[in-house]
């Protein structure tokens, strides 16, 4: 029940929003007893139901707040109205149990002691049947040869002009008619026998039925439900739904409508999975699955300053948050198309939060070129990890997307142990670089940067979670490891056939043809290697020429003698040395030179 308490607690104290239309979010926090919908038409009546206009509603426009009944919440095929806005279907007399159904629910509020004006002016229009007619005569349907329109489920929204000062005219928008429909839904509940809410602790009307359409993905699909009495959904264990669980109308009510409203507001999809991250007093907090977020424009040139840069994020966050604040992670997905589940749910204080976020980015982070060091976004680690390419961009399948991004979630936010899977998949394809090629060359090498940033950042992160090893972050002269003694080898391949091309001689060199090879055995590949790169020495100028001899020799010299082992299968670690390489050459490169 944590969810929904978090949801309820929530939807509380956010409740002076609701049914406020706030043009900053992508959906207002709808009142209890009401839903969001897009409306198609807009009819405007004057007090007393007199037809006065009507026009199309923009799909630009914003969704609309109407009110709802339990069972028009939920509605399927079975017809169900609801008691003010709605589809031509029900609104039009052609169909007369549609219709009578949506003049009862409408009439049953106008005659009650919570009515409101505007409800007199509509039942009165509805009551003439003439609707059908005036859209008809101002071009925005059209009627079929029995009198029907084309497209019945169309949605109409209502505006009441001359009710007097203090009446908004706009039925989303009148706070009144909102609050007396709330007053006479909970008026219809005195009847109810009241049990015990197992979200409140309170004895409460018990809800029957339950809203849908949290997640916009999966519209149909609810998080509570029980109306399979012939199935598994709780026999088996009880005789009844209400044995299973109780949950009173008000607390459901108060859920949905918080819940719907952060998944729409704060709610990031990846494939067939939502996942949220709140605070449920409103205050804001990092996104769960990307960078803390330092100040925009920010490049930490080195590891010192990457760590004070994220002290300060660390601090700017604290500082925002009350004492005891919360945050709830939560992830969604749909089984089926009619019930929602959640994968994954936790609870931290935000401080708790905050720390984990942090020793997140200063563990699994590397350098990125000219954007300095960074820690890369959960998102690209799972792209790059299990993604195809295609067309010059990886793209990875749903399915998988939306699993391995809640194992990443749950590693990162549990502190748990970095997955020993996606960090070999990431070695193994930066181990391919010649495959990621893009229909540019800069599209090729910015593809192959990424890759090699990430896994980087991904192999740091798995030794100093599985190893307690802290790799730095720049080139290492005095590491012994043949691994990394190989790795720079490979890069200085590299740097010396690409330093004699020019900008009309651009083909992959050598060491990126022969790098998955050399990654399975160094020590003959880089035999191979060293012969071809003959030529290309020559070209080089005698300072630089010189330069690379060395840094070769003192490499090789590095490395152990036994010939057997030199040829053995390189660790990941290869990578941070050949990183560290073609980085250093991109600092030492031009002096050399001039030498």
């Amino acid at each position: 029940m944590g969810l929904l308490q978090k949801a309820v607690e929530t939807y509380d104290a956010m409740a002076h929003r609701a049914g406020v239309m706030y043009e900053e979010e992508r959906e207002p926090l709808a009142p209890v007893f009401h839903i969001l919908a897009r409306a198609q038409i807009e009819i405007v009546l004057d007090q007393e139901g007199v037809f006065l206009s009507a026009r199309a509603v923009s799909k630009d426009e914003p969704k609309i707040i109407i009110p709802v009944t339990a069972e028009s919440a939920g509605r399927t095929s079975a017809p169900c109205a609801h008691p003010l806005c709605d589809q031509l279907g029900y609104l039009a007399p052609y169909d007369e149990k549609k219709h009578s159904l949506y003049l009862a629910a409408l009439a049953d509020q106008e005659s009650s002691p919570y009515t409101h004006p505007m409800l007199h002016a509509i039942l009165r229009y509805v009551q003439g049947g003439t609707i059908l007619a005036d859209l008809a005569a101002a071009g925005l349907i059209q009627l079929d040869q029995n009198g029907r329109p084309a497209d019945e489920k169309l949605m109409v929204r209502w505006v009441v002009n001359g009710l007097g000062e203090g009446y908004c005219g706009e039925c989303w928008r009148d706070q009144a008619l909102m609050g007396a429909f709330i007053d006479h839904t909970i008026a219809k509940q005195v009847k109810t026998a009241p049990a015990l809410c197992m979200i409140t602790g309170t004895m409460e009307p018990p809800a029957e039925q339950h809203p849908k359409g949290i997640v916009a993905l999966n519209g149909n699909a609810k998080l509570i439900s029980s109306n399979d009495s012939s199935g598994f959904t709780y026999r088996g264990r009880f005789d009844n739904a209400s044995q299973a669980v109780t949950v009173s109308y008000i607390a459901s009510q108060k859920a949905h409508c918080a819940l719907r409203w952060l998944v729409a507001n704060q709610g990031v999809s990846f494939g067939d999975r939502t996942f949220l991250c709140w605070n449920p007093q409103g205050v804001k907090v990092p996104s769960v699955h990307g960078p803390m977020g330092r100040t925009r424009g920010q490049r930490a040139a080195d590891p010192t300053q990457y760590r004070q840069q994220l002290l300060e994020a660390l601090s700017g966050w604290k500082e925002r948050l009350p004492p005891g604040a919360g945050v709830v992670i939560a992830a969604f997905d749909a089984a089926t198309t009619g019930r929602l589940a959640v994968t994954y749910y936790n609870e931290l204080l935000a401080s708790d939060f905050l720390d984990r976020l942090h020793d997140w980015e200063t563990s699994c982070c590397w350098e990125n070129g000219l954007y300095g060091i960074q820690s890369p976004s959960l998102f690209r680690i799972v792209d790059l990890a299990f993604g195809t390419l295609r067309s010059g961009k990886v793209e990875t399948d749903s399915r998988i997307l939306s699993q391995q991004m809640q194992r990443l979630i749950a590693c990162r936010i549990d502190q748990a142990l970095f997955p020993a899977d996606i960090e070999r998949n990431l070695v193994e394809h930066a181990s391919n670089l010649l495959l990621y090629t893009g229909p540019k060359p800069e599209d090729t090498r910015k593809l192959r940067d990424d890759l090699l940033f990430t896994a980087c950042a991904a192999v740091r992160k798995y030794h100093f979670d599985h190893f307690k090893e802290e790799w730095d972050m720049a080139l290492d002269l005095g590491c012994k490891d043949r691994s990394y003694l190989f790795g720079r080898l490979l890069a200085v391949a590299e740097i010396v056939e690409s330093s004699t091309y020019n900008k009309e001689n651009i083909r992959e060199t050598n060491a990126l043809r022969m790098q998955k090879a050399f990654a399975l055995r160094p020590m003959s590949t880089w035999r191979m290697l060293e012969e071809r790169l003959e030529p290309y020495y020559k070209q080089l100028n005698p300072g630089l020429r010189l330069y690379y001899r060395k840094i070769t020799e003192e490499i090789v010299d590095g490395l152990s003698p036994s010939a057997a082992e030199l040829n053995q299968k390189l660790d990941d670690i290869y990578l941070l040395g050949y990183y560290h390489q073609r980085s250093y050459r991109k600092e030492k490169t031009e002096s050399k030179t001039e030498g």
